[in-house]
């Protein structure tokens, strides 16, 4: 295999040669983006020989990444994870890597484009009814952790070259700033669960509000976990919302879809 590298504006490209055209008689030329510095295309194209020498296809694919994503990656996963898994992975491929990245090839993702990427979505991330807002770094955390399983994947088939996504700035989970926590005092809690006293949920309101139990915990309650001679409660599962897209099918309603047994409070 032979190569060198090539400046185009401020990028470096590692420029490989994937044989010769049967049609024209001319070298075919791949190019391989490796970021701003020559020493970095430098050692990508270094790399690239040493493993097209140990018998590596190095010659990346040509398909975008959403394509990649959509239609190659996120049906196997299917099988592989837990369903509520899937279902975050779905929706922040739809939501914020598609739109934003869809359309760039697979083989020119640089790691400036990742950086750009977590950029925009910690700072307009998220529309709201007055514009946008950034998304929690814990959320764009999550998709970094997507993109570099995603890519790593294609690096380790033969798809890409090289992961730019593990060369990419990772949201940082200690720098965010907490946000104030508001709870209710006595007699805010009092009020509400007076005005609740006829819903039929206020059981569970009742539940959450005096052990501190979480939500889906409540919702996973069945007459199994209930000793009432002992006075004792167990909680020994938690129900989540999957695939929920908002208005339309509430998330209650969701979760009850999914059980074989009535709650507690339905009776």
């Amino acid at each position: 295999m032979r190569g060198t590298i090539q400046k185009k504006g401020k990028k470096w490209y590692a420029v490989v040669y994937d044989g010769v055209n049967p049609a024209t008689g001319k070298y075919v030329r791949r190019w391989v983006a490796a970021g701003t510095r020559r020493s970095d295309a430098e050692r990508l194209l270094a790399d690239l020989v040493k493993r097209s020498h140990g018998g590596e296809r190095v010659v990346s694919e040509r398909i975008t990444l959403g394509k990649y994503l959509t239609e190659r990656w996120l049906p196997i996963q299917e099988a592989r994870l837990r369903r509520s898994t899937f279902e975050s992975y779905r929706r922040n491929i739809e939501r914020h890597v598609v739109p934003a990245l869809g359309t760039r090839p697979l083989d020119r993702l640089t790691v400036e484009d990742i950086d750009v990427f977590y950029s925009h979505l910690l700072t307009k991330g998220r529309r709201t009814k007055n514009g946008t807002t950034g998304l929690a770094p814990k959320t764009v955390h999550n998709i970094h952790v997507m993109l570099h399983k995603a890519m790593a994947d294609a690096h380790r088939k033969g798809t890409v070259v090289r992961n730019v996504v593990a060369l990419a700035d990772a949201p940082s989970l200690k720098a965010r700033k907490r946000a104030e926590i508001k709870a209710w005092n006595e007699a805010e809690l009092a009020t509400f669960l007076d005005a609740v006293r006829s819903h039929r949920l206020q059981p569970a309101f009742h539940l959450a509000a005096h052990t501190g139990m979480r939500r889906g915990e409540v919702l996973g309650l069945r007459w199994g976990d209930l000793d009432l001679d002992a006075g004792r409660l167990s909680v020994s599962q938690a129900l989540v919302s999957v695939a929920y897209d908002g208005p339309g099918l509430g998330c209650e309603d969701r979760i009850r879809s999914t059980r074989d047994r009535p709650r507690p409070w339905d009776r």
